[in-house]
């Protein structure tokens, strides 16, 4: 590789996994994993996440193309006990969604009280299992960019354990500051970069 190129082929498998045990489950799972890198070393490791299927769940950035503005959320972070910016974000239960997409517009519904709109899956081919949501996770997950939703007159219910505040007409400049000031979930950091990337390159903003 030159030294002024970057490679961009890091997908693959860097260990082979030996043994897995799950260790407990709530609303996320636990589990032992035990791996060995090619120079022989194994390492046994705590592995997180949900115990479903790829993707694990779905992130929406929304954008208003007349007042280019996003529509975000005050969310409760419960790891660390405080008040997070984020996107909209929920899981993808096979038992409730018929696709990813479905996903993502249930969620818009239910916590940020809109519908509708122009859907762009931002996810890279290359990648059909999802983004990695974490190092130490197992977590994978879909980035959609909604363009121009509506308000939902009859949002769908949200989850029970859901603590949530609706921010409306967020300007793109301001929800940039609060990425910079690291108010702001890495999955909706890493949808918003990429949605905002769309956007520029159509010709959004």
């Amino acid at each position: 590789m030159s030294d002024n190129k970057l490679e961009l082929n890091v997908q693959g498998t860097a260990a082979t996994i030996i043994s897995e045990t799950k260790l407990h489950k709530r609303f996320i799972s636990v589990w032992n994993r035990k791996t060995r890198f090619d120079d022989g070393r194994e390492i046994e490791w705590d592995v997180v996440g949900h115990d479903t299927p790829y993707p694990t769940f779905v992130t929406v950035f929304t954008f208003n193309s007349k007042k280019k503005t996003t529509c975000i959320l005050k969310e409760f972070a419960q790891g660390t006990n405080e008040v997070k910016y984020t996107c909209v974000a929920g899981s993808y239960d096979r038992r409730k969604h018929k696709s990813s997409l479905e996903s993502a517009e249930h969620e818009l519904s239910e916590e940020a009280r809109l519908k509708g709109g122009k859907w762009i899956n931002l996810l890279p081919e290359d990648q059909p299992d999802g983004i990695s949501e974490l190092k130490w996770g197992i977590n994978r997950f879909v980035p959609y960019l909604c363009i121009d939703p509506e308000q939902d007159p009859e949002p769908l219910a949200r989850d029970n354990e859901e603590y949530m505040e609706v921010v409306n007409d967020v300007p793109i400049h301001d929800f940039k500051r609060f990425i910079t000031l690291g108010q702001v979930m890495l999955p909706s950091v890493q949808t918003t970069w990429m949605a905002l990337e769309y956007l520029s390159a159509h010709g959004f903003l």
